[in-house]
């Protein structure tokens, strides 16, 4: 059994690289969901998109 640790990364800010306390595994599929930044000069919204469909 393989560990969640090592299958799972971090999502990163599209403006300022901080990586968010938030982890996604490698077959996650995520649209419309939107979060606020957590870096101490950042504090943008943006949507997390993993391998969503583009239309």
């Amino acid at each position: 059994m393989k560990s969640a640790e090592s299958e799972s990364t971090k999502i990163e800010c599209p403006y300022c690289g901080y990586k968010m306390p938030i982890k996604r595994d490698k077959n996650a599929v995520c649209k419309g969901l939107y979060v606020q930044c957590k870096a101490r000069n950042c504090k943008k919204n943006f949507e997390i998109r993993i391998n969503a469909e583009i239309k």
